[in-house]
């Protein structure tokens, strides 16, 4: 176990006087343990930070432009975006060189991986000749 012990001075005297003299380092690396944006609703658990992606329990793995394209779509949830949009915001710079065919293949990837089983619901939906959105349908019980 690790123990740091603060000194006081003039610069940082106001900031050191909130602390405790002495803190166990677990207790701030237990705060960065924890990833920052966590989306959980339904069967859907998404985690930017630790890049991962899981339907019912069930991890899937996804190619960086696939995570990047998804990250977009859930952050934007219920928004169209067009090809345009999302090409700029999944390929940088490059981004002049794709087409809405290349995006088109990309999220039919993406949504062929997050459909784990057939009664699964879709999550990313193509709006005809625009682009795409993402929702979560909702589930009557």
């Amino acid at each position: 176990m690790i123990h740091y012990v603060l000194s006081k001075n003039k610069q940082n005297s106001s900031y050191i006087d909130n602390l405790p003299s002495t803190f166990n380092i677990s207790d701030l690396q237990s705060d960065y343990a924890k990833p920052l944006t966590e989306i959980r609703e339904g069967d859907l658990y998404f985690c930017l930070e630790e890049r991962t992606m899981c339907v019912s329990g069930q991890e899937i793995e996804l190619t960086a432009k696939e995570f990047d394209a998804l990250h977009l779509l859930i952050v934007n949830r219920k928004r169209v975006l067009t090809f345009e949009t999302i090409a700029y915001h999944v390929w940088g710079e490059e981004y002049i060189d794709v087409t809405p065919k290349t995006i088109h293949n990309l999220l039919s990837r993406l949504r062929q991986k997050l459909q784990i089983a057939p009664e699964a619901p879709e999550y990313v939906i193509s709006v005809r000749g625009v682009g795409y959105k993402f929702d979560i349908p909702h589930t009557e019980k």
